[in-house]
């Protein structure tokens, strides 16, 4: 095999084909890295040595990896405008403002698990009192947002 070609996800969901160099070599087996939990084959004396198969993939031109990383950042900054649309519309739905909601705070408090305790039972004064989950269910995420951005910028 001389050539291969390595299928990548769009954001859209579509396959996108980008063509490699890959060139398959045989090598001894005991040149492998060993993968953990599982056993190793005890060689018989009439048994022939073992062998791997191995791709060698061609390094991607810089102007192609150029491309590729062009590619990624114009996806973000697409998917970012369809996220803000969608929060300004008030149509992202419970499960995902939640994740937003987490995602920003379990930086600050350390872990997933004490992130999820905080969005449910820590009260917000400035904002009525509420839990951001009772925000969050109440469709009010904008203003939630807002309030992480006033509190980050308070402490910068």
């Amino acid at each position: 095999m001389e050539r291969a070609e390595i299928m990548t996800k769009t954001p859209t969901g579509k396959s996108v084909r980008l063509a490699q160099p890959v060139k398959q070599v045989t090598v001894d087996a005991g040149l492998m890295p060993k993968k953990p939990g599982r056993q190793q084959r005890r060689p018989t004396a009439e048994a022939e040595p073992a062998t791997a198969t191995v791709n060698i993939f061609a390094p991607v031109h810089p102007a192609v990896a150029a491309t590729r990383q062009k590619m990624k950042q114009q996806a973000a900054k697409t998917a970012a405008v369809r996220l803000g649309a969608a929060i300004d519309a008030g149509a992202l739905p419970a499960a995902e403002a939640k994740r937003l909601v987490l995602s920003r705070i379990v930086k600050s408090l350390g872990s997933t698990e004490a992130a999820e305790k905080w969005y449910r039972s820590h009260h917000l004064s400035e904002l009525g009192g509420r839990t951001p989950a009772q925000m969050v269910r109440a469709g009010e995420l904008r203003a939630l947002l807002e309030y992480f951005a006033r509190d980050t910028s308070a402490k910068a």
